[in-house]
């Protein structure tokens, strides 16, 4: 199956999820949260991509964010994942470590309900998969407190102290590759007794998003705010029945905690990566007619490239690789 195209637009929504090629890599540990957040405020030293929320899973995560420019999205994502492979290489002891599959979803959210669906949507993995009751009973690293409790702007700013520490001074795992509790407050010991940390700020901005369809009052932004949450009660209530006529349980915050890293799990499998979410249909094939116009701007580029000539790209795109002494124009994103 053929790769699907991309384009960055500056200032809009995308949620970008990445997944684990094979096994759950990231028990939610308090070592593994303290390694997160590190990676992701490290990521954020330049200010380059506003972080709205997340959810990190055990065997992928949920990022909705809104790039300043189309370039410094691919910059941000794909610098959290190496960090987060290099990172748990070297807890495992390994010489290399293979964790995500080859590209991540990066999608455009574009209506208001449809970012409000997501927004529901990322929230409730936790409890659709059947690892908790609540979100609020979720051991792993999530944005939900920072959402419900920050003020309602578009401005809101949820600030958390954080530590990278380079792999240098990473521990490694026991031989089991999990953690008990005792473990676990010992190895986060062990991280801020680290030589090299270096300490980064993690924002949020819970309700940014909000800017780009002109909501701007606190009013507003509650109404929207509440809708979310009463979205995610629904839906917990919808999977609680669900379990309870089909008799299972939650997994539970102590027993995901427990986990080995890379315990074995198969993914289930994919289909082809989407670009967009727009359930209004006048919009989408605006949307879609104008992506196509771009992706035909870029074949013709690449068949310019391939005769030898120069080409200036379409901002926002991914340009592919191009053998030494080609020479272009490059005003696309190069990854």
């Amino acid at each position: 199956m053929s790769r699907s195209v991309r384009v960055i637009v500056e200032n809009k929504l995308y949620e970008v999820v990445a997944r684990a090629r094979e096994g759950l890599p990231l028990p939610p540990t308090g070592t593994t949260n303290a390694l997160l957040s590190g990676i992701m405020a490290r990521t954020q030293r330049h200010d380059e991509v506003t972080l709205c929320n997340y959810v990190w899973m055990n065997n992928h995560s949920h990022k909705h964010v809104i790039p300043k420019n189309p370039e410094f999205l691919p910059r941000f994502y794909c610098e959290i994942l190496k960090k987060t492979t290099d990172s748990l290489r070297t807890l495992l002891g390994k010489n290399s470590l293979r964790i995500w599959e080859d590209r991540a979803s990066v999608v455009m959210l574009a209506e208001l309900e449809d970012c409000i669906r997501r927004v529901i949507y990322i929230f409730c993995n936790p409890t659709k998969a059947g690892l908790v009751d609540t979100i609020e009973e979720y051991p792993g690293l999530t944005s939900w407190k920072a959402f419900v409790s920050c003020e309602p702007s578009v401005e809101a700013e949820v600030r958390t102290e954080a530590v990278w520490c380079p792999v240098s001074g990473l521990p490694t795992l026991p031989k089991s590759h999990s953690l008990t509790e005792k473990q676990d407050k010992h190895f986060l010991e062990q991280l801020g007794l680290a030589s090299d940390l270096k300490t980064h700020t993690l924002i949020v901005k819970p309700f940014a998003w909000l800017s780009q369809f002109g909501i701007t009052k606190p009013e507003e932004i509650e109404k929207i705010r509440q809708k979310i949450i009463s979205g995610v009660r629904e839906n917990e209530a919808i999977y609680r029945a669900q379990r309870l006529e089909d008799k299972k349980r939650v997994v539970g915050a102590k027993r995901l905690k427990e986990l080995p890293y890379m315990s074995p799990h198969q993914p289930k499998l994919r289909a082809r990566k989407i670009f967009l979410i727009c359930t209004n249909k006048e919009l989408r094939l605006k949307l879609i007619e104008f992506y196509q116009g771009v992706f035909d701007r870029c074949r013709e580029c690449y068949e310019r490239i391939k005769k030898g000539a120069t080409a200036v790209w379409p901002p926002g795109t991914f340009i592919p690789w191009l053998p030494p002494n080609k020479c272009s124009s490059l005003d696309g994103v190069c990854v």
